[in-house]
């Protein structure tokens, strides 16, 4: 009997684990169908400026590590990760305003996108009430001012 109960254990631990493996794979938005020159034109006309703000006077270049994309759909893909997925040390970068208009121009300009639900009360109270940016959060920050950089650049090469 010990060893039925072991054995029921480790099938729950693995239906688990296969479970979590699905929701990723499900929450992985394929960045290929998107207008690419409409997402350009929307970071380089508010997008940017808002990085910029959060940065409010840190420079990009005082943080080393660098995320590198292969192509558009891989930029998207990865500012998509780091803007909306919460990491240690910086859990709130999907309540910025650039995270707001990144999600919106995401919906707009690529087809079968799912917004992100953000409640736009708690996001403006949030912004109001901002806590000391920590360096995690403007090292993020860099990294997606290096990944937008990126995907604007890959343009002059098609």
């Amino acid at each position: 009997i010990k060893g039925l109960g072991q054995r029921k254990k480790k099938e729950a631990f693995f239906r688990k684990i296969f479970i979590l493996q699905l929701v990723g794979l499900v929450l992985t938005y394929d960045f290929t169908n998107c207008d690419f020159e409409k997402i350009k034109q929307k970071y380089q006309k508010t997008i940017y400026d808002d990085l910029k703000e959060y940065m409010n006077g840190s420079k990009s270049t005082q943080f080393n590590s660098t995320i590198s994309c292969n192509n558009q759909p891989d930029c998207l893909t990865k500012i998509q990760r780091i803007t909306f997925s919460p990491t240690h040390g910086c859990t709130s970068l999907a309540k910025e305003e650039f995270a707001l208009r990144t999600n919106a121009t995401f919906a707009l300009q690529c087809p079968g996108y799912s917004r992100i639900q953000i409640n736009n009360a708690q996001a403006v109270e949030k912004r109001k009430k901002r806590e000391v940016t920590t360096n995690k959060c403007l090292e993020q920050v860099s990294q997606l001012l290096g990944l937008w950089g990126r995907f604007c650049r890959s343009f002059r090469k098609q």
